[in-house]
């Protein structure tokens, strides 16, 4: 469990390796929602939370010397990678199967979801938006507004099986950690020592919870799972929503409290990781295909919304699914009986079924299918040695007008 008193007293750099995710389904677009035990996301190394407000230099005469800027639109981006992790342990298929956050990131991507058995996710206009918190030790980024623009499904025949997720969002605050020496009690202010306020100074609309003098214990006044809001900051002095604070976050009496970016006390995700040891690949009309690799580019490419006037971020409903959905699958097999036959196939434009499993023919796992996909007809090269890959490149395409069945994900 985190020690926010000893991270406060650290004078080490931040650590890479504390980064840590969560991603919370929002009950009304772009209004913050505080994340659970549950909402916790096992992700890779390499993600990152993009927040920034650029600005020109003014254009106004000023002879050889920069003056003054203008101030452009906030924007924010954010992408990550995770294994598919599945509980493998489930006797039969349930939602459960998956972790909450990757729920919501698949609704965020396809629409639909139905849980009658395991969680199925299809095609349909996506009508959410996710609260995402990177938390790190010292500091944590916390977000609202947000959606997934892509995703990359990877399944290599030589790797681990992963999923590359992307999107943007309205805006996000930067939080740390504070220590309060002073009566808060009976107000809703929480007084820090000289300088901590400068932790929090534009983190308005931020999630905070105040933790006792061991570090660990969560004031009563924010129990996991009910954070405060942050309303104003003025020097050292910070403002929460809610009501009046009690004694159990009175700094000088218990000497001290610290005030902390919010994170749930015991964070919990299925650890299963599927990386690609079992699982098929299948054509349907062609005989067992040897695959060497698979990739499923899945974009949404929705209208951010950042143009209305008066406003200097994302403005509701912060995106429009105004771009077709695109489902890009591509894989690559060595050339063989099977794939030649194939090639003439793809050359006549035949619509092609394709299959792919992740995971155990029988017991949980995912599979994800495309019904009617078009290949392009590939080039290839003939290597100095061994086998020949082919790739071959598809757009995958609903069966009938207004069928929107180009591809299903189902954990089942």
């Amino acid at each position: 469990m985190k020690n926010f008193r000893d991270l406060y007293a650290s004078t080490n750099a931040s650590i890479a390796l504390e980064q840590r995710w969560f991603v919370k389904e929002e009950t009304t677009r772009g209004e913050m929602k505080a994340p659970t035990n549950t909402d916790f996301l096992f992700t890779l190394g390499g993600g990152s939370l993009s927040y920034a407000q650029p600005f020109d230099s003014s254009p106004h005469r000023s002879g050889r010397h920069h003056t003054s800027i203008i101030k452009k639109k906030k924007e924010l981006t954010f992408s990550f990678s995770t294994y598919f992790n599945i509980d493998s342990t489930l006797g039969a298929a349930d939602a459960a199967e998956i972790d909450t956050p990757v729920r919501a990131l698949f609704k965020s991507l396809l629409g639909a979801e139905d849980t009658a058995a395991g969680a199925k996710y299809t095609p349909a206009i996506p009508n959410l938006t996710l609260t995402i918190f990177e938390n790190g030790d010292k500091w944590a980024r916390q977000s609202r507004g947000n959606f997934i623009q892509g995703c990359n499904i990877n399944l290599p025949g030589d790797g681990e099986a992963t999923c590359e997720w992307s999107g943007a969002g309205k805006d996000a605050v930067l939080v740390g950690i504070g220590k309060s020496t002073s009566t808060n009690a009976a107000a809703n202010i929480v007084t820090l020592i000289a300088g901590d306020g400068d932790k929090f100074k534009s983190a308005v609309g931020g999630m905070v919870m105040i933790v006792k003098t061991d570090g660990v214990t969560r004031s009563t006044d924010t129990p996991n799972g009910t954070p405060r809001k942050i309303v104003s900051v003025l020097g050292d002095v910070v403002t929460l929503d809610g009501a009046a604070l009690t004694a159990d976050s009175d700094g000088a009496a218990l000497t001290p409290v610290y005030l902390c970016y919010y994170e749930p006390t015991a964070p919990a995700g299925i650890n299963d990781p599927q990386t690609g040891l079992e699982g098929s690949f299948v054509l349907s009309g062609f005989s067992t295909v040897c695959l060497r690799s698979a990739t499923i580019a899945i974009t949404n490419d929705h209208e951010v919304v950042n143009y209305c006037y008066g406003t200097d971020s994302l403005s509701a409903p912060f995106y429009v699914p105004g771009n077709r959905l695109n489902v890009v699958p591509t894989f690559e097999s060595n050339l063989d009986d099977t794939l030649i036959k194939f090639f003439h196939d793809v050359q006549a434009f035949g619509d092609q079924d394709v299959t792919l499993v992740l995971g155990p023919a029988a017991g949980r796992r995912m599979e994800i299918n495309m019904p009617k996909v078009k290949f392009k007809v590939p080039s290839y090269a003939v290597p100095d040695t061994g086998s020949i890959p082919v790739s071959f490149e598809g757009q995958a395409l609903q069966s009938v007008l207004d069928a929107e069945d180009e591809i299903y994900i189902h954990f089942k």
